[in-house]
């Protein structure tokens, strides 16, 4: 829209530009009429002047025609009364002249036949009177009285001296009035100009203020073109210093015209060269590098196409875009995307390791499964071959093989994050402090082990077991990396990860961690090495050495604990290992009991086990392995099969299922309908991948008992008789005395009012709630919670967000025990502050949470 208003502007001034010109036509073509008429109306002007004078001319010279009569007749009479000749010197004077002036009238008058007439007859008439002149003196002798004669002379004279006169009198009056009509003339065309002079005034003036307006306009238009202009310059320039992208744009000249900050803030170019006018050649002499990967080697990058790449400048990722401008010029455009890069690379990693999860975890299954059978049958021979050492020997090296194979699949599974965990709360200083004595015995006395517990140490919920198995594998990993001897450091402490760190690695989750830490001196490793450190099989160790699974299931416990890891390493400087394990906020729990105490003697039994196991081969071993225990066994290929056998009413003591089998009934559909129909039936699951079927979250399911593929027939047999013995005792133990009538009375459903302002996590919630029997209000926002709680005084719960908007989750809570301090309160956060206050009736509940970790906080 500002470009269609600018060429607006810009047309509306090319308009009145033409509009001017356009009024320059008929300016120009009034000034040459006025020109024209003016020396026309000069030319008349002349000509009637000419005129008038001419009239004057004649009249002048009529009379002095006259004059010159007169002037002779004087001399005429004074030489005639007196007879002096002094007289007749007028007279003379006169003579000589009529005759010039005569032709000078003819002259004058020759134009007007009129006034030629009387030429004609005033010749005559002057002529007869200086006859009669020249006759009077001629006759009037000196000293004689004048004579009849000379009178009769003297008074035909007068005659022709009147007639003279009356000429004259004629040709005065006709010039008069034609004087008199040369006037009027002159005083019409005088008019006529004036007027005409006048017109043309009132036609240029208006002309020239049409073109006035015209200029006004356009100057109007024109400072409207340019406060646009400016504008546009001033939002330009506005968007370039607020874009992501660093813009700068070279003239033809290779000079910079347009920049923003953001080009010299990614580039490092120093501000000196921030100004306009500054010469490409000063950028590409501050860093020619530099120069050379953002401008090119071209003297004119613009005579190149438009070109599209991707440089590393100061450690950060550049998207360089190089462009031609229309002008001869060229553009540089250049964005930050180190992110984008880096969480490109981040999902690239994790869809490699989710891709090999998938095909380890299907592979571990299928070889825990082999593996099975062979163990079984080993141990089914080996007791047949007592008393043979050479058979037994090779046996134990079979059972051997067998349980390195088993632990390979054990990693194979930890790495795709499929492995069972027995998560517990955890305060790792102590594990720590038991582990290291045992790394000190394990690494020898070269290298030298160094363990630092920051105090004030949180719990985390860990599988203590597979913290143990990750701590011995960087230790060996450290070990390796040191052949002459060297420094481990175990360093454990809290820490919190924030949304800067977590934006930059996209499976963090912001909030409070405790770190757990191994750092060698040893050669360390290439950053091509790190990259792949946490690959499978991946590994710089000699031939023989390593298997490469030792980081891959460090990798894929953490990541199945909701953790996060990280390498640091550098060649020749040792390399560290960060494993960042999630808060809890439970107290920490007592290790198991027996951990430390021998393991039972192997017996078997008389109970009757089903097995129900799709695998032939498996099927087949574990009904040999549980027969010579002497267990009564049933066997069944699929949970259809299964149910059949336990409906038919044959007493069963054990289930023994697999967790992956084929068909349309899942295994804990089928536990849930044996244990309906023999209801003090035991279930023991067995599986090699465990899937989703009893593990949720990365731990067991409650209540659920797992042997993991592949076991050995001692493993089974005391994972039995633990089982048996502990349903027996629960039978035999005394029941509880008859309850009062009043607590016989089922337990009233809590009400709950859950508080989310995110929709979809508010839906599930209310989901979960209602699926561990309460009952649900819901809210999006700490306004309408205390409304609902003010109107309803039937809820029990409050279970809300911190973070929710204007009234977060803390403040909620005070309001909402000042109307009802007996409720209690269950407050969800995905991280902690570190401010939490202990308060009696209130609960943290740590995102994520499952529904067997809600109930457990409502059940609180």
């Amino acid at each position: 829209m500002r470009l269609e208003l600018r060429r607006e502007g810009l047309g509306g001034v090319l308009s009145a530009n033409r509009l001017l010109l356009l009024a320059a036509i008929p300016l120009f073509l009034v000034l040459v009429v006025i020109a024209v008429l003016s020396v026309r109306f000069a030319a008349d002007e002349r000509a009637g002047q000419a005129l008038t004078i001419h009239t004057y001319q004649v009249i002048g010279q009529a009379q002095r025609l006259l004059t010159d009569a007169q002037d002779a007749e004087t001399g005429q009479r004074g030489f005639v009364i007196t007879r002096q000749s002094a007289y007749l010197k007028p007279y003379r004077s006169a003579k000589a002249r009529i005759g010039a002036d005569l032709a000078r009238f003819r002259y004058l008058t020759a134009d007007n036949p009129s006034q030629q007439a009387r030429a004609r007859a005033l010749e005559t008439i002057v002529k007869n009177r200086f006859a009669h002149l020249d006759r009077s003196i001629a006759l009037a002798p000196a000293g004689a009285p004048p004579s009849t004669t000379l009178l009769a002379s003297m008074g035909e004279g007068k005659a022709a001296m009147d007639a003279l006169r009356a000429v004259i009198a004629g040709t005065i009056t006709e010039e008069d009035q034609l004087l008199a009509q040369r006037i009027a003339a002159r005083r019409n065309a005088e008019e006529r100009e004036i007027g005409f002079a006048v017109a043309g005034a009132m036609l240029a003036f208006l002309v020239l203020a049409a073109g006035a307006i015209l200029l006004v306009r356009n100057n109007v238009l024109l400072a409207r073109g340019e406060q646009l202009h400016v504008r546009q310059a001033e939002a330009l320039q506005a968007t370039l210093d607020n874009i992501r992208k660093g813009v700068a744009v070279f003239g033809s000249d290779a000079t910079l015209r347009v920049f923003n900050e953001n080009f010299f803030r990614l580039t490092g170019y120093p501000p000196t060269l921030a100004k306009e006018g500054t010469s490409l050649d000063a950028f590409r002499a501050y860093d020619p590098e530099l120069g050379k990967a953002i401008f090119g080697e071209l003297p004119a990058p613009a005579s190149a196409d438009r070109q599209v790449r991707q440089i590393v400048v100061h450690e950060h990722e550049l998207e360089l875009n190089r462009a031609p401008m229309p002008d001869g010029g060229f553009l540089v455009a250049c964005l930050d995307v180190t992110a984008r890069v880096r969480a490109e690379t981040s999902l690239r990693l994790s869809q490699k390791m989710d891709a090999i999860g998938q095909l380890t975890g299907g592979v571990a299954h299928d070889f825990n499964n082999l593996l099975q059978i062979i163990s079984v049958n080993l141990d089914l021979v080996a007791n047949d071959t007592r008393g043979q050492p050479r058979t037994a020997e090779r046996l134990q090296n079979a059972i051997a093989a067998v349980d390195r194979g088993s632990r390979l699949t054990a990693q194979l599974l930890a790495f795709a994050r499929k492995q069972a965990l027995e998560p517990r709360s955890t305060n790792l200083a102590r594990l720590i402090q038991d582990v290291t004595e045992l790394l000190r015995r394990t690494l020898g006395e070269a290298i030298e082990i160094e363990c630092i517990v920051a105090g004030g140490l949180w719990n985390t919920l860990v599988d203590p077991t597979q913290v143990e198995n990750a701590l011995l594998n960087l230790a060996i990993n450290a070990r390796d990396a040191m052949p002459d001897g060297g420094k481990l450091t175990i360093e454990v402490a809290n820490t919190f990860l924030d949304d800067t760190y977590a934006a930059e690695h996209d499976d963090v989750v912001p909030g409070q961690y405790v770190m757990l830490a191994v750092s060698d001196t040893g050669l360390g490793m290439s950053p091509e090495v790190a990259a792949r450190a946490f690959d499978p099989f991946f590994t710089t160790k000699g031939e023989g050495r390593g298997t490469g699974l030792g980081l891959s299931q460090v990798y894929g416990f953490t990541k199945q604990s909701g953790g996060h890891i990280k390498i640091y390493s550098e060649p020749g400087q040792g390399t560290t290992v960060k494993l960042y394990l999630p808060r809890t906020r439970q107290a920490q729990e007592p290790a198991h009991a027996g951990a430390v105490t021998k393991a039972p003697a192997v017996e078997g039994g008389q109970e009757t086990i089903l097995v129900v196991e799709d695998d032939a081969g498996v099927r087949a071993a574990t009904v040999d392995m549980l027969a010579e225990l002497g267990y009564g066994v049933l066997r069944a290929e699929n949970a259809e099969q299964a149910l059949v056998i336990l409906a038919s009413g044959v007493p069963v003591d054990v289930l023994f299922t697999d967790v992956v089998m084929p068909g349309s009934i899942s295994t804990r559909e089928l536990a849930r309908r044996a244990q309906a129909l023999h209801p003090k039936l035991c279930v023991l699951y067995t599986s090699g991948y465990t899937q989703n079927a009893i593990v949720h979250n990365g731990k067991l399911d409650d209540g659920v008992t797992l042997i993991s593929k592949p076991y050995r027939r001692d493993e089974l047999a005391r994972k039995l008789r633990t089982m048996l013995n502990d349903a027996r005792k629960q039978a035999a133990a005394p029941t509880r005395p008859p309850m009062e009538p009043e607590k016989e009375k089922p337990m009233a459903r809590k009400k709950v009012l859950v508080v989310e302002d995110v929709a979809l996590i508010r839906m599930s919630t209310v989901d979960m709630v209602e699926e561990v029997g309460c009952d649900v209000v819901e809210a999006s926002d700490g306004a309408q919670a205390l409304a609902i709680l003010r109107e309803d005084p039937k809820i029990d719960v409050l279970l809300t967000d911190l973070g929710l908007p204007v009234m977060n989750g803390r403040q909620l809570m005070e309001e909402a025990l000042r109307l009802k301090p007996s409720l209690k309160v269950i407050i969800a956060s995905g991280y902690s502050t570190g401010q939490d206050v202990e308060l009696s009736g209130v609960k943290t509940l740590m995102k994520p949470y499952d529904i067997v970790q809600l109930r457990a906080a409502l059940d609180a």
